[in-house]
Parts: C-alpha cells; sequence; structure tokens
C-alpha cells in the first residue's frame, strides 16, 4: 500500500470525482447524442470515480512496474466499488444511477465485464499518464491553499448530497441556503457539462464528414494537378515558339551548310571579285581556315573527292595562283 498525506489523499478524491464526470459526460454524449448528468449529484462529481481511482493508487501504484497486475487488479477493485456503490444507492433509494442489465453477463445490472474491462484500462491509463500530473499540481501547491479549497469544495458537496437526497426521498422541508447552493451547482455542472458536450459534437460531426471531405480534398487537388499540367505544358509550347530550336551539332552543321550554298549561288560578279581579293589576302591561316569553311559546306564539286574546293572556289584559286607566279617571274627578271 502507498499512503498519501489525508490533505493529498482528500484532493485527489476531488480531482478523480470531476475527472471521472468528465468522462462520463463525454461517453454518454457520444452514445446518447446530448448532454446528461450521470452524477449522483447535482455538482460536477462522481464519486464512485474519486473511491475507485484512489483504492487502486492506494493498493496499486507500488505495483505499476508490472502492467498485467495493475490491469487487473484494478478491474477487480474498482468493479468491487462499483458495485456495492450501485446496491447502497439502489437499496437506500430503489433508484439506479447505472443500469447494465441489458449487457452481456451482468451481475444484478450493477456491474458487467464490458465496464469492468473499461475500468482496468482507465485505471492503467491512469496511473501512467494522469496521476504524476496530479501529484506534480499537488507538489506545487501551498497547503494552506489546498486545506482552504477542501473546505469549500467539502461544504459544497455536502449541501449538494443534503439537497440531493431529500428531493430523492420526497422529503419537503425548506432547506434555504442549502437548495440554494445545491441550484447553483446543479447550474454550473450544466454550464460545464453543455460545454463538454458541445466540444464531444462538434468533434463528431467533424469525424462524421471527414470522409467527405477528404474525398472532395483529394478530388480538388488532382484538379489542381491537371490544371498545373496543363498550363506548363501551354506555356512551354509558346516559350518554344519564342526562342530556336536547339538542334544538335550535325543539324547545325547542316543548316549552316544549306545557307551558305544558297549565299554562293546568289554572288554576283562584283562580289566574286571582293570574295577573291579576301581569298588573295587573308595570308595561309586565314586561306586554311577559308579551305575548312568550303569543306563544311555542300557546293557544287567536279569531282566526289570531299577535299576538292568549289568551283566558284577553285576559279578564284586558279586566279590567285597565276598572278603570284607573275608575281614571282617579274621579281626573278628584276634580280638578273
Amino acid at each position: 500500500m502507498h499512503f498519501y498525506p489525508f490533505v493529498d489523499a482528500y484532493c485527489m478524491f476531488f480531482i478523480y470525482a470531476f475527472i471521472g464526470w468528465v468522462v462520463e459526460v463525454v461517453y454518454y454524449g457520444l452514445d446518447e447524442g446530448r448532454f446528461i448528468n450521470r452524477g449522483f449529484l447535482n455538482g460536477p462529481l462522481c464519486p464512485v470515480y474519486g473511491i475507485g481511482f484512489y483504492g487502486v493508487i492506494l493498493l496499486l501504484e507500488r505495483l505499476s512496474n508490472n502492467f498485467f497486475l495493475l490491469f487487473f487488479g484494478s478491474m477487480i477493485i474498482c468493479t468491487f466499488v462499483e458495485f456495492w456503490a450501485g446496491f447502497i444507492l439502489y437499496r437506500l433509494f430503489k433508484l439506479r444511477w447505472w443500469d447494465y442489465r441489458d449487457e452481456k453477463y451482468n451481475f444484478m445490472g450493477f456491474i458487467c465485464p464490458k465496464f469492468s474491462l473499461y475500468w482496468g484500462i482507465a485505471c492503467s491509463l491512469g496511473i501512467f499518464v494522469l496521476h504524476p500530473t496530479v501529484l506534480w499540481i499537488l507538489g506545487n501547491t501551498h497547503d494552506n491553499i489546498q486545506i482552504a479549497l477542501l473546505m469549500v469544495a467539502t461544504t459544497i458537496m455536502i449541501c449538494d448530497i443534503i439537497t440531493t437526497v431529500t428531493a430523492i426521498v420526497g422529503v419537503k422541508r425548506r432547506l434555504g441556503p442549502l437548495t440554494s447552493v445545491s441550484g447553483e451547482m446543479k447550474v454550473i455542472s450544466d454550464k460545464i457539462g453543455g460545454s463538454i458536450y458541445g466540444g464531444v459534437d462538434t468533434m463528431r460531426t467533424k469525424s462524421q464528414n471527414y470522409p467527405a471531405w477528404r474525398e472532395l480534398y483529394d478530388k480538388h487537388r488532382q484538379e489542381e494537378k491537371e490544371l498545373a499540367r496543363r498550363h506548363r505544358a501551354e506555356e512551354k509550347a509558346l516559350y518554344g515558339n519564342m526562342i530556336p530550336i536547339v538542334r544538335t551539332p550535325a543539324e547545325t552543321r547542316a543548316a549552316i551548310a544549306s545557307k551558305g550554298s544558297a549565299l554562293i549561288k546568289t554572288l554576283t560578279a562584283p562580289e566574286r571579285h571582293v570574295l577573291r581579293n579576301v581569298y588573295l589576302n587573308v595570308g595561309e591561316h586565314g586561306k586554311t581556315a577559308f579551305d575548312n569553311i568550303t569543306r563544311v559546306l555542300p557546293f557544287p564539286r567536279k569531282t566526289s573527292d570531299p577535299h576538292q574546293k568549289p568551283e566558284e572556289i577553285e576559279e578564284i584559286a586558279e586566279t590567285g595562283e597565276a598572278v603570284e607566279e607573275n608575281k614571282k617571274s617579274a621579281k626573278i627578271k628584276a634580280e638578273k
């Protein structure tokens, strides 16, 4: 067993009783589709949860390293508390605050395997997840503050119990302030419960509509992708019309040769004369480059030799060679 100081233990009772009430509101809100105050009292408390969970803490917290014992131990302890709470309330007031008679293998309608399993899951998660947070809160709250809060909570709970019991048994008495306190607690409880149920209902609505939303979302994304693909194709086509088409080296040489051949064929006599002078005065390197260009251009040739100069270029070359011979002869005669 793990005993806590009385103040801490009493605070845990109220904390877990409130959390249990929230769990009940959420569970039955999803099941019934409306807010139901499942507590015995008018206030937002379910004492069965506070007693049951603190019983698990007291008896099983030191066994938290053994999940098997913690899980089944929680089932046994909480089922025991639930049975006796339901049995006593039924004997006193002839009313059932929960009824499991429609569940399989129930016992007197107060307990059943299904909810015992829920108890085991809830308490096991609570020990590992919730309880450390509660201990941290209590450890960082001054004792005087805890005592003051407990006094207020206890007073309200006592007033709530008295007015609830008198209302159940039908005792018509003027309870005055007690009834007022209980009524205020009921208003607060209904507001909190309504807010919780509103959030739960919103989540349920969203979860129900999620498949349709997801289908519409995927459809829109697909349409956007298709539209983007078409836009890229249109942009690519327009861009292709704005710039020259990229050619391979062979295609480039063929295009140059075609244009060069067409240009050569259109030369007039004066233009040929200029071309002849260029050829004669560019020097050896220029002539070599000029000859290389003529090999690329598909000019008409006298033979099938790829190195044969075009007719026009041969004419220029022959004329140039004759001029050179005349110059050399004149130079030799002058020297003699």
